[in-house]
């Protein structure tokens, strides 16, 4: 059986949250506070049999914002739905009367946990209450399908949810017979009875042998004085040593020793061992549970469960968890355990408005290749794209390093404002939009890539960035976008390309890629940054070489793109020169030098010949070279912080632009 949807509409972060289909492992990520743990807790509403009916009976806080308040009449709802049934008969039956599939289909089970007001009495006569609903006035029940009278609270009893909050504290459960996990499963999977006797028998020899200690008889007899002497008659007390003498006692007495010499017990090992191994236990149990003929089929939540592991371990011990068949849900923070979570199980919940949506990876949606192919990139820094506010998608090292330290540069740390720059490492940025995109993670995204303008046959080896751009138009969606740049890249190929500038027509087909959220540079970065930043870059070369005359020939290089005279020759020797290093390690160093840049500003109205005024969106567009990056920080400014890269006493706040967003 396996969790197929949920549904939860008026709880908590919850207007109406639907994540169909529901991934088996699941790894709920998402920003802090979008309610990650609030989506457990309404599983539990329906399939905890350990939670108390008392929070069943939600009170105003448990509302939804947006939602009718507790005294006009809301109604709750969280729906699970169940398949994969249809050979288990014990789950067929215990479902029956919850199936929604008509005979011959396969079979869909669905509960729902509804809480809304009780009817009052003058509900009958058309009457209205005479006072607000309280939560005095409402009821909840668990019903199967779609009919209210079949009651299901039983279900839990036979898939029950079990959670492990974040806040555990595994080495004092250790030490309680009624929650430590090795009793559980202990009674999961009890030793023979024969050798439950012999133990037994051995253990009152010991203890007859014991009770002839003189040390032990003086201390029983002491406290039996001293208890005699406190209480007297009234309370008569016969104390007496013992070891365990039942079945159920030899059970609860066993502790789980960690070393070879077995001497050290779990409160000698670190919280994150004593979590691992809490875990390991609860999962043993489970699949015991699951393999009994008449056994429950569990659902383990486990809250952050990287807390207290060394990350090295987190990506071990999830890495295995995660690709072994289980019915394990996890919410996390750590980019660790989401870098070696499969495609396929990630839940990511991100705020929209006033309340949380949710989004999976659609089966079929990625080729396998792709889909390999992404779960290798999203490595430990790269598994931020999915805990991230908004994501850069760029091509390399070098646009990775130098996009951050412009926008610092600019008095726009990305960092602060919850950015991230990711590299593709080449321009096949197709997967990692459509991962992104509408059709799967529904997530704010930018991406960044190089014009490579050129001479060619075909008009994809002529302008491909405005190809790439034109592809991802249809990924994202813009199909009415994909064929106004599909026509502009028509019109500005039958164009020779000119020897400094652009074709005709083509900051037109650029400002169109920005509404889908590509933005397409001129040439390559270096020779594109090179007119606004060009002391820097003479800077970090400088670094690199020690001679006075190569030095100045770098310095030379960069004359062209100063004065605005730059052809392709100029830009073939530039790079030439870079190339020597390395593009990503002199982007490194570039990176510090223009992060401490200063008057940004005033270099911008420079390339746009003025002195003054406002610098509008259009104005950037416009500069050759680095307009295009410049655009693209201009329109994160005003997505996250609602005004311009530049602004200035006299400019009016610009609408917000959201390239890349789901809307």
């Amino acid at each position: 059986m396996r969790l197929s949807k949920v549904r939860v509409i008026n709880f908590r972060n919850f207007r109406d949250l639907v994540i169909d289909p529901f991934p088996t492992p699941a790894v709920i990520v998402g920003e802090n506070g979008v309610g990650k743990s609030n989506l457990l807790h309404a599983l539990r509403l329906v399939l905890d049999p350990d939670l108390s009916n008392r929070w069943r009976r939600l009170q105003a806080d448990d509302i939804h914002d947006g939602a009718p308040a507790l005294h006009e009449g809301v109604q709750v709802k969280v729906e699970v739905e169940f398949t994969d049934f249809d050979d288990d008969d014990d789950a067929i039956a215990m479902l029956d009367g919850a199936v929604i599939t008509t005979a011959g289909q396969p079979r869909i089970a669905r509960l729902t946990y509804l809480f809304q007001p009780k009817i009052p009495l003058g509900a009958v006569f058309g009457a209205q209450p005479d006072q607000p609903l309280t939560a005095d006035d409402y009821s909840w029940t668990i019903y199967g399908g779609d009919d209210t009278g079949v009651d299901m609270r039983h279900a839990k009893e036979y898939i029950p949810l079990s959670v492990l909050p974040a806040l555990r504290d595994a080495e004092g459960d250790f030490t309680r017979a009624d929650r430590s996990p090795l009793v559980r499963l202990l009674r999961e999977r009890p030793p023979a009875a024969d050798i439950v006797a012999s133990t037994l028998e051995a253990l009152k020899q010991a203890r007859n042998q014991l009770a002839q200690d003189t040390a032990m008889k003086q201390a029983v007899d002491e406290l039996t004085a001293r208890l005699a002497a406190m209480t007297g008659p009234q309370l008569p007390l016969t104390p007496s040593l013992d070891f365990a003498g039942r079945e159920k006692d030899l059970i609860r007495s066993v502790q789980l020793l960690i070393d070879p010499l077995s001497n050290r017990g779990i409160q000698h090992t670190s919280t994150g061992t004593a979590n691992v191994v809490y875990l390991a236990l609860l999962l043993e149990q489970l699949k015991l549970r699951r393999q009994a003929s008449d056994g429950e089929d569990t659902l383990l939540a486990v809250e952050e469960p990287e807390a207290h592991l060394h990350p090295s371990l987190q990506r071990k011990v999830f890495a295995h968890l995660l690709h072994d068949p289980n019915k394990l849900l996890l919410t996390t923070h750590s980019p660790h355990i989401a870098a070696v979570t499969p495609l396929s199980s990630i839940v990511l919940t991100s705020s929209q408005g006033d309340h949380t949506v949710g989004a999976v990876v659609p089966p079929g949606l990625l080729t396998a290749t792709e889909t390999d192919d992404l779960e290798r990139y999203i490595n430990v820094t790269r598994a931020e794209i999915l805990f991230a506010r908004g994501t850069v998608l760029v091509e390399g090292a070098a646009d990775a390093y130098l996009l951050p330290a412009l926008a610092e540069a600019a008095g726009f740390p990305l960092d602060d404002y919850g950015i991230i720059v990711s590299s593709v490492e080449g321009t096949d940025f197709a997967p990692y939009a459509t991962l992104l995109g509408p059709r799967a993670l529904r997530r704010p995204h930018w991406i960044l890539t190089d014009g490579d303008a050129a001479d060619g046959t075909h008009r994809h080896q002529q302008e491909p960035g405005l190809w790439r751009a034109r592809n991802l138009a249809r990924i994202a969606e813009k199909e009415a976008l994909h064929q106004e740049i599909d026509r502009s890249i028509t019109a500005i190929t039958s164009q020779e390309l000119p020897e400094s500038g652009s074709r005709t027509g083509r900051e037109h087909a650029v400002n169109a890629a920005t509404q889908v959220g590509t933005y397409v540079g001129h040439h390559t970065l270096e020779t594109d940054i090179a007119p606004l930043l060009h002391p820097e870059m003479a800077a970090a070369y400088t670094a690199f070489r020690q001679r006075e005359r190569t030095r100045s020939t770098f310095r030379e290089a960069l004359a062209p793109f100063e004065d605005g005279t730059a052809t392709s020759q100029h830009r073939d020797t530039l790079v030439d020169k870079i190339e020597t290093i390395s593009k990503g390690r002199y982007a490194q160093r570039l990176a510090a030098h223009v992060a401490r840049a200063t008057g940004l500003r005033t270099r911008v109205l420079e390339l746009l010949d003025r002195t003054e005024g406002p610098i509008t969106r259009d104005d950037l567009l416009a500069i050759e070279g680095p307009g295009t990056i410049l655009t693209l920080l201009d329109d994160l400014s005003r997505t996250f912080r609602n005004q311009p890269l530049f602004p200035a006493g006299t400019d009016a706040k610009a609408p917000a632009i959201h390239p890349g967003m789901t809307r």
